[in-house]
């Protein structure tokens, strides 16, 4: 019983000790706040930046003039490839790609910036119905972590933007 107490107390130590902390909220700098979401179209990728933002109490404008920053995404792409086939030549698994382009614009900076996701997805010929349901469950949790990469690459510009 004394042993399980000094292993759980070791870890506990060696964890705190590595600066290890649970992730929290996400801070804007005040530079980018309030900071305005736009994109061509009604996209869902806008919609889990939003929710997110609100999360994590980010001030949001209602529109451009009212903006310290705004945030456009400018393009989202889909592909996928053949990875592998079988011996009769039918495609086994594929290499999902999901790539955003994004725009920050503020009074002082006007950067593009590229966002990459990639998953691999075994498929089954016999089974192509649940294969589709599992591509498009795998493009929509890649659109969900662009969502929390955008995000804290915004949190990321703390320093003073410059030209």
């Amino acid at each position: 019983m004394m042993y399980r107490i000094v292993i759980y107390l070791t870890f506990l130590l060696s964890v705190s000790a590595c600066g290890f902390q649970l992730r929290g909220t996400v801070e804007l700098p005040a530079q980018l706040q309030p900071l305005y979401l736009y994109a061509a179209g009604d996209d869902a990728l806008v919609n889990q930046l939003s929710i997110l933002l609100a999360e994590n109490k980010a001030a949001l404008a209602d529109s451009a003039e009212q903006a310290a920053s705004s945030l456009k995404i400018v393009s989202q792409k889909q592909t996928r490839r053949v990875l592998s086939v079988d011996s009769l030549g039918r495609a086994r698994e594929y290499e999902l790609n999901y790539a955003v382009v994004y725009r920050l614009k503020s009074r002082h900076v006007d950067v593009d910036k590229v966002v990459k996701l990639r998953r691999e997805l075994a498929f089954d010929p016999e089974n192509v119905l649940a294969n589709s349901h599992e591509q498009q469950t795998l493009y929509r949790d890649m659109q969900t972590e662009a969502a929390r990469l955008i995000l804290q690459q915004l949190q990321a510009t703390t320093r003073p933007l410059t030209p």
